[in-house]
């Protein structure tokens, strides 16, 4: 069973071992993020290994908008952490049998996240074609 541990973010605070951040405000809160911001979480993990194994189960849960149900707060939507630890605790226990299942999925996915970057490069460099030619006609 995981051992995570689920904290607030500081700007100040020191995060030692394997770690990511967890959006808590908006109507993205539960999504994973490599960097911290302002209104996040910090999810804690002893290993390597469980740190992608949660990183990748939130991941889950948020595009599957498993959060949106526990999300409170009538202007600003928020989740609490007992809310969140709950969520990510039962997800993730479903998915400790199913590790190659797992693995298979999260190649997918970062297969698909690499196919989505290459995307949005070229349509960066398809902009630019478009201004360049634009600029080259009326300044030509």
């Amino acid at each position: 069973m995981s051992n995570f541990k689920l904290i607030s973010y500081r700007v100040d605070g020191v995060y030692e071992g394997p770690h990511f951040f967890i959006l808590n405000r908006g109507n993205n809160s539960g999504k994973p993020l490599k960097k911290p911001c302002p209104n996040c979480f910090v999810l804690l993990c002893d290993s390597e290994q469980e740190k992608e194994s949660l990183y990748w189960v939130v991941y889950a849960l948020h595009h599957g908008r498993h959060f949106y149900g526990s999300l409170v707060g009538s202007v600003i939507p928020f989740i609490r952490k007992k809310d969140l630890q709950d969520i990510i605790t039962a997800a993730h226990a479903k998915t400790l049998s199913k590790s190659a299942e797992l693995e298979k999925t999260v190649s997918s996915l970062l297969q698909l996240e690499q196919q989505e970057t290459n995307y949005l490069k070229l349509q960066k460099m398809i902009r630019l074609l478009k201004q360049t030619m634009v600029y080259q006609l009326i300044n030509a």
